[in-house]
């Protein structure tokens, strides 16, 4: 499975290797460090994961989201501390609770090993409240650890089956807008401030979440302004800004969820091009 959404129509040659490629299953299996080969490979949320033999591969293709890294790969601590996305290194591996955590240093080790409760759940969306039973049903309902999607590096969780499904189909219409920071905050005081499955709104068929109500209904007086506080470049492709250095819009119908923000692009072609190495041309 490459993936949810855009992912999914992605090629698997075309994507980044993930953990430089180290092998997940022996970090979280053996706690060790293995090199992976390219014969033994699987795509999954937009990365190839490299395997030393068929061994760890099927292991890995039959529950994807038991072995891959926590936020992608990237470090928990620099995310709730510094609010940045960095990159991690198998080198500085942990295991907690039977999820793989990647740091980028010694430091950031040391720290979730302090603190544990604090970073762990760095990478879960919506608080662990399910987002198809807020835009199906209008309600909170909290998921289950066992009902699991990894879509850009975060981890959604359901109630059943059916929620986990649908969720998978169609993550777009699920996905809340600014990977579930709130969108007034972002443009009225350039702020990450994650909202709250409470205080949630599904408009144009987008799910948005809030803090509290007044920033709700600030948005609901005014949608036209934060509708968009998570649109890259306004609308123009990143490819075409990087390759060129052309403003050229992009178009719904070829979108990317990247780190929080949605990317657009004019034709499938320079979608794939980003998908294969985003790193390179996110906004940053």
């Amino acid at each position: 499975m490459l993936g949810l959404g855009a992912w999914a129509s992605a090629r698997a040659a075309d994507l980044p290797v993930a953990m430089d490629g180290k092998c997940p299953v022996c970090l979280v299996k053996m706690n060790k460090v293995v090199d992976g080969k390219a014969e033994f490979v699987s795509a999954y949320d937009g990365k190839n994961y490299r395997f030393p033999s068929a061994e760890q591969k099927k292991a890995f293709d039959a529950d994807p989201a038991k072995f891959v890294p926590a936020l992608g790969g990237d470090c928990t601590v620099c995310l709730v501390e510094m609010g940045q996305r960095v990159p991690g290194a198998a080198e500085y591996a942990l295991v907690h609770d039977g999820r793989l955590f990647l740091f980028p240093a010694q430091k950031q080790l040391d720290m979730f090993k302090k603190n544990p409760a604090k970073y762990a759940d760095a990478d879960l969306a919506l608080g662990g409240d399910c987002p198809v039973c807020l835009v199906n049903m209008n309600k909170v309902v909290q998921g289950e650890p066992g009902y699991a999607a990894i879509h850009d590096g975060l981890r959604y969780l359901f109630p059943g089956a059916e929620q986990k499904r649908a969720f998978e189909r169609n993550p777009a219409a699920f996905t809340p807008a600014l990977g579930g920071n709130c969108t007034v905050c972002k443009v009225e005081m350039n702020k990450d401030v994650p909202g709250k499955a409470g205080y949630h709104l599904v408009h144009e068929g987008r799910l948005y979440l809030f803090p509290a109500q007044e920033q709700l209904d600030m948005f609901k007086k005014y949608p036209q302004k934060y509708a968009d506080a998570d649109l890259a470049l306004g609308g123009n492709c990143a490819v075409c800004k990087v390759n060129m250095n052309k403003d050229v819009p992009g178009k719904a119908e070829y979108s990317v969820d990247y780190q929080g923000k949605r990317y657009l692009f004019p034709d499938a072609k320079l979608r794939d091009t980003f998908l294969a190495d985003p790193a390179k041309y996110a906004q940053g």
